[in-house]
C-alpha cells in the first residue's frame, strides 16, 4: 500500500478521507488507450572534449561514494562511462 511520512508520522493513503467540493463526487480519470506508454528518453549528456572535466567529475563521484551516497557498483559504472569519453 502507498504510504508517506508527515509531521504526524506514517500515513497510509488508503486511510485518507475522500474530499469533495460542493458535494460533488471526486473527479476520476479514465485511462487514455492512445497515450504513449514508452519510457521517457533522457537527453544525452553533453560531450566534453576537456579531459580535466572528466577527471573532475570522477573526483566528485569518488566524494559521493566516500560519503555513502553512491554504492560501489554505481560509482564503478559511472566512472567507466566517464573514462570511455577519453
Amino acid at each position: 500500500s502507498l504510504t508517506f511520512s508527515s509531521q504526524y508520522g506514517l500515513v497510509e493513503v488508503q486511510r485518507l478521507p475522500i474530499v469533495s467540493v460542493d458535494g460533488q463526487a471526486p473527479w476520476t480519470s479514465t485511462p487514455n488507450p492512445t497515450a504513449d506508454l514508452s519510457p521517457a528518453t533522457l537527453a544525452p549528456e553533453p560531450e566534453s572534449s576537456d579531459n580535466h572535466d572528466v577527471f573532475a567529475l570522477i573526483e566528485r563521484l569518488a566524494d559521493l561514494h566516500t560519503r555513502g551516497i553512491l554504492s560501489a557498483e554505481e560509482f564503478a559504472a559511472k566512472k567507466a562511462e566517464l573514462l570511455n569519453r577519453l
